[in-house]
């Protein structure tokens, strides 16, 4: 939700998963942005855990259509680390009672192009994102044997609530509600192959709360 020349933008969200997401994004001349982000989801140790860690980059633009409306554009590089295990009965391939582990590990960098649209009202911002991802994997394996797979491309739309405005209460920070999903295009075969490549490519959704401060509007505060 940057406007001018020398804003900034501070965020730090939590997934109901447990994941956590960092980021700060920067206006160093009018209708240009940075952006720097990571994220992080701690392995719990147990049979069935999904942990990450990733990082990524990106500049774009932004522009003010009107006091209440913004939009923009961003493309970036990351890359980042991942590792799934979980366990499931395999009665089709190995008979009954038969329970196959599964401990996928991937090593991945990614480029992405994103635009988003925004309204600020009175007391609430809502606004849409879509992101579309290309994952290039340098290592991916199951139980330590590769997997034949090394990209696939995600799309990853998302809708957001912002509480807040630059005028009324908390005019320096915002909370936020966001709802998004990820999904690629699965094989839904029948072979263990097929199978291992529906597990990674497998669509999700996401929900997280945040909380925004904007460094710039805090200075204009604390002056006032």
């Amino acid at each position: 939700m940057l406007r001018n020349k020398g804003e900034s933008e501070v965020a730090a969200s939590l997934y109901l998963s447990g994941r956590l997401e960092g980021s700060v994004a920067y206006s160093p001349v009018k209708h240009v942005l940075v952006r720097a982000a990571g994220g992080l989801l701690p392995s719990n140790g147990d049979s069935v855990d999904f942990h990450i860690r990733q990082f990524e980059l990106g500049t774009g633009t932004y522009w003010s259509l009107s006091d209440r409306w913004l939009v923009g554009a961003m493309g970036g590089y990351g890359r980042g680390q991942s590792n799934r295990r979980f366990k499931e009965n395999d009665f089709e391939y190995f008979g009954p009672d038969t329970v196959i582990s599964f401990n996928y590990a991937a090593r991945f960098n990614k480029v992405f192009g994103e635009a988003f649209v925004a309204y600020e009202g009175e007391w609430a911002t809502v606004g849409a994102a879509y992101r579309l991802s290309q994952v290039r994997f340098s290592s991916l394996t199951n139980n330590g044997s590769p997997v034949d797979l090394r990209r696939m491309t995600r799309s990853e739309p998302m809708l957001f609530m912002r509480f807040g405005n630059r005028s009324g209460f908390l005019p320096w920070g915002q909370f936020q509600l966001a709802v998004s999903t990820s999904s690629s295009p699965g094989y839904r075969g029948d072979t263990p192959l097929e199978l291992q490549l529906d597990d990674i490519k497998q669509a999700r959704v996401f929900t997280s709360i945040g909380f925004f401060i904007y460094p710039h509007r805090l200075k204009k505060f604390t002056d006032d």
